[in-house]
C-alpha cells in the first residue's frame, strides 16, 4: 500500500512534546510517511529549554537534498528555524523543490523560552512568508509579525490581511492567548474570513500544541483535503488530543497523538459538539465500571439525541460497538452521528412520545437483571418481537412505542426476550448520558451485593 509522505523541516525536541517528534506522531496518526529535516537540536523538557545546538546549514541543506532524491513528497510544514541563515537556507530549498509549505511561525515555547533570535522577525518576513501556502501564527507570533496588537476579532481580521500582504496565500491566527469564551481562530485567503470556534479546555497548557497543529493541517493537505476543511478537521483533532492530553513529566501536559475516540471531522453547530461532548464523556465512565457480565454477545450502544432529532443523522452513538473480553469492557469504534440505527432507534421511538428523553444504552438481558431493575425501582416496560406487525419498519421503533403504549409514558428500562436467532436485549432509557449512567451505576450497585 503506497501511503502518502510528509516532510517536517523542524527543531528537535527531546521530550517528544513539540518539533519533529511531535510532527512525526501527527503524520502517523493520520497514516502518513512522515520524514524529518532537523534544523536545531534542543535540550528541553517539559519545564523549560536548557540549551539549543543550531546545526549547520549545509547539513539542513543536504538533508533536504538527499529526502528528495528519494521521495515524492506530497506536504511540507517548517517550525523551528531559529535564525536569518536558516531561513534563507530552506527558502531558497523551497523555491528549489517548487514547495508549498505549511509555515509554523516558532518563536517561543510553551514554557516561555525563545526558540529564535534577534534576526528571525525580519528575515522570516523578507524570505520566507513570499513562498508559504499557509501560514498559522497563534497570536504574539501574529502581532511580533505586524507590530499591530490583537485585543478582537476585528483585531484579528487586521492581523490576517496585514499578514497576507506579506505573501502567504491563507493566513491562520490561532485564539488561544484572546480572552473569550471559546478558541476562535481565523483563516483568512484573500477574500474570505472563516471562523472555527470550540469551548475552551480549563487547566491545559498543550506543549506542542502549535507544532501538531500545523502537522496535522499538512498531513490533511497531503490527503487532500481543501485548506478551509483541513483547518476545520485539524481544529477537532487537536482539541480531542488536547482534552485528552496527559502529563509525562513534572511540567506541562503533551497531546495526546494515539487517542481512542477522535472527534468528527465537522459539526453542524456546537449544540451537536455539546452532545457528542457529554456522550464521549459518559462513555468513557461507563467503560471503566461496566463488568463484562453486563455486555450483550452482539455488543453494546449507547445514544444520544440533540433536542428535537427527528432522524438518525441527529442521534450521536458509538460508530462500532461497546464489547467485552474476557476480563473488561472496551469500546471500539469512534463516536458520530448516524452511527447507530438499533439504539437509536430507540432514542427516536421514545422521543417521539416524551422529547426530554434522549439518550439509551443497551444492555445484555437476564431474568435476574430484570428483577434487579424492579428492586432499584425503576419502571420497566416490554414487548414481544413474534408479535410485530409484518409491515413494521424497524423492531426497535415498533418494540419500544408498543412498550411505551401499553404503560402510557416512557420507562426507565424496556426489554425483550429475544426470538429465533435474535438475541434478548434490555434498553436503559433517560434524558440524557448521566442520567442512564447514574441507572447503570444503581444497577451495578444492587448487582455487587
Amino acid at each position: 500500500m503506497k501511503k502518502k509522505i510528509a516532510l517536517s523541516i523542524a527543531g528537535s525536541d527531546p521530550s517528544s512534546g513539540a518539533g519533529i517528534q511531535a510532527d512525526l506522531k501527527s503524520f502517523s496518526f493520520l497514516g502518513l510517511h512522515g520524514t524529518t529535516v532537523v534544523t536545531c537540536i534542543t535540550s528541553q523538557n517539559t519545564q523549560r529549554v536548557k540549551k539549543i545546538h543550531k546545526l549547520p546549514v549545509e547539513i539542513i541543506e543536504n538533508q533536504i537534498d538527499v529526502l528528495f532524491e528519494d521521495f515524492n513528497i506530497d506536504a511540507v510544514k517548517t517550525g523551528m528555524l531559529y535564525d536569518e541563515e536558516i531561513i534563507k537556507c530552506v527558502a531558497k530549498k523551497i523555491s528549489e523543490y517548487k514547495l508549498t509549505p505549511v509555515v509554523d511561525p516558532v518563536m517561543i515555547a510553551t514554557s516561555g523560552d525563545l526558540l529564535s533570535q534577534n534576526t528571525f522577525v525580519n528575515s522570516f518576513k523578507k524570505y520566507l512568508l513570499p513562498k508559504t501556502f499557509m501560514l498559522t501564527a497563534n497570536i504574539p507570533e501574529a502581532c511580533e509579525l505586524t507590530g499591530i496588537r490583537i485585543n478582537s476579532i476585528k483585531d484579528f481580521k487586521k492581523n490576517c490581511q496585514k499578514l497576507h500582504s506579506f505573501g502567504p496565500k491563507y493566513v491562520l491566527i490561532k485564539g488561544g492567548h484572546l480572552d473569550t469564551k471559546n478558541a476562535i481562530d481565523i483563516l483568512y485567503d484573500s477574500k474570505n474570513f472563516y471562523e472555527f470556534s470550540l469551548p475552551r479546555i480549563p487547566n491545559k497548557k498543550a506543549h506542542g500544541s502549535g507544532c501538531t497543529l500545523s502537522a496535522i493541517i499538512t498531513g490533511l493537505l497531503a490527503l487532500g483535503e481543501t485548506p478551509v476543511e483541513a483547518v476545520r478537521k485539524a481544529k477537532y483533532i487537536i482539541w480531542d488530543m488536547i482534552n485528552q492530553g496527559y502529563i509525562p513529566g513534572k511540567g506541562s501536559d503533551i497531546l495526546n497523538h494515539s487517542c481512542e475516540m477522535i472527534m468528527p471531522s465537522t459539526f453542524p453547530n456546537n449544540k451537536y459538539f455539546d452532545v457528542w461532548f457529554e456522550l464521549k464523556n459518559a462513555i468513557q465512565k461507563l467503560v471503566s465500571i461496566l463488568p463484562p457480565t453486563f455486555v450483550p454477545e452482539v455488543g453494546m450502544n449507547f445514544a444520544y439525541a440533540v433536542k428535537n432529532a427527528q432522524k438518525l443523522q441527529g442521534i450521536c452513538a458509538v460508530n462500532g460497538r461497546i464489547f467485552k473480553t474476557k476480563d473488561k469492557t472496551m469500546i471500539c469504534g469512534n463516536i458520530d452521528f448516524g452511527s447507530s440505527k438499533h439504539v437509536a432507534s430507540v432514542v427516536l421511538a421514545a422521543m417521539s412520545v416524551d422529547k426530554n428523553v434522549r439518550s439509551a444504552a443497551n444492555i445484555c438481558y437476564s431474568k435476574n437483571i430484570v428483577e434487579l431493575c424492579k428492586k432499584v425501582g425503576f419502571s420497566i416496560g416490554s414487548f414481544d418481537r413474534k408479535n410485530e406487525p409484518i409491515n413494521a419498519i424497524s423492531t426497535m421503533e415498533w418494540g419500544t412505542k408498543h412498550a411505551i403504549s401499553k404503560l402510557g409514558f416512557v420507562p426507565d428500562v424496556i426489554y425483550d426476550t429475544g426470538d429465533i436467532g435474535k438475541e434478548p436485549m434490555i434498553r436503559v432509557l433517560g434524558n440524557n448520558p448521566e442520567d442512564v449512567l447514574s441507572k447503570l451505576k444503581k444497577l451495578l450497585k444492587k448487582y455487587e451485593k
